[in-house]
């Protein structure tokens, strides 16, 4: 009985072994970089720019109360009551000013944070659609990757170049 499972053990391992030969020519593998496809994806570019956008506003905003700060502090001394308490108004509308800018960058934040990952999951989509049409087994995110032998395929700019293909609202 020994006998018996020792060649059944041995014919399956063999078959096993002869199936992954066979099958290794058809096994298709690839790889994306999700990230540069995030940062070269239209819409994702216009993401990244309005909030960009806000980012400066908020530091020219803080820019400004540092200059009106310093500048008030050099000069205090040397001040007339009523242009001490004109500064002094200035500098405390400029912080409120900003108080109310950061809040809304805040905001501003957590809607790019969402919209960023809306972009991702769209791209992650376009990944798993490119892959069924072109017959991968596999398609792995870069990030993973170890080693990458010869038969395995960067994917990173055909999913660019489909993304940006798209006709959207978003996209154009």
């Amino acid at each position: 009985m020994d006998l018996l499972v020792k060649k059944i053990a041995k014919f399956l391992i063999a078959g096993v072994i002869f199936l992954g030969i066979a099958s290794a020519d058809t096994d298709k593998f690839g790889f994306v970089d999700i990230k540069e496809v995030y940062y070269k994806y239209n819409k994702a570019i216009k993401l990244e720019e309005v909030f960009n956008k806000e980012v400066i506003k908020v530091s020219e905003l803080e820019k400004s109360i540092k200059k009106i700060q310093t500048d008030y502090e050099q000069k205090r001394d040397l001040m007339k009551p009523e242009e001490r308490i004109k500064k002094e108004a200035e500098l405390k509308l400029k912080m409120q000013e900003y108080s109310f800018a950061l809040s809304e960058f805040k905001t501003k934040m957590d809607e790019k944070q969402q919209e960023t990952e809306k972009v991702v999951e769209e791209i992650k989509k376009e990944v798993w659609a490119y892959g069924e049409k072109n017959k991968y087994t596999m398609i792995f995110p870069s990030t993973s990757l170890l080693y990458v032998g010869e038969n395995v395929t960067n994917t990173t700019n055909e999913i660019i170049k489909i993304m940006n293909s798209k006709k959207t609202g978003d996209n154009k």
